[in-house]
């Protein structure tokens, strides 16, 4: 009798390996920058008020929309995940993971030139977002579940 690698909840109905919370929430904090524009959208008349606290030069914002975007797709490849296997469609696996990287990576060099920029003057934000996406990244390095999940949905 083979044991399984993961406790019986990390698995879904087929019997593959489902993404772990913890993936949804560094999806969730690499495309904060989505959530605090689409947030702000929604309120009326305060739009550019809520953009303008958060990333007081619009170019920080596009930078940041652009930095979220492979987090974005990922999340979207990773919800419709059941579709695309329904489809044969296998290559999004490579794409979901990629994303994960890109955006991980991008955010990282996004905080380094921050905190060069202002000459390593303490910033608050600089300094959570960067405590964040490190540990991201060492999650990401790190997670048994994630590798075994990323071998699962190779096959």
């Amino acid at each position: 009798m083979t044991r399984l690698p993961l406790p019986l909840h990390c698995y879904d109905d087929a019997g593959r390996i489902v993404p772990p919370r913890s993936l949804w929430w560094m999806l969730v904090f690499l495309a904060k920058s989505w959530l605090i524009f689409i947030g702000s959208v929604t309120i009326r008349g305060k739009e550019s008020e809520i953009l303008a606290f958060w990333y007081p030069q619009k170019a920080d914002l596009y930078l940041a929309l652009a930095l979220g975007l492979p987090a974005l797709i990922a999340m979207l490849l990773c919800s419709n995940r059941e579709r695309l296997w329904q489809r044969n469609l296998n290559k999004w696996v490579y794409i979901v993971f990629a994303c994960l990287v890109l955006a991980s990576i991008g955010q990282l060099t996004h905080y380094v030139l921050r905190l060069v920029n202002t000459q390593f003057v303490y910033d608050h934000a600089t300094a959570m977002g960067l405590i964040g996406t490190l540990l991201v990244v060492g999650y990401t390095l790190r997670s048994r579940h994630l590798r075994l999940m990323y071998r699962d949905w190779k096959a």
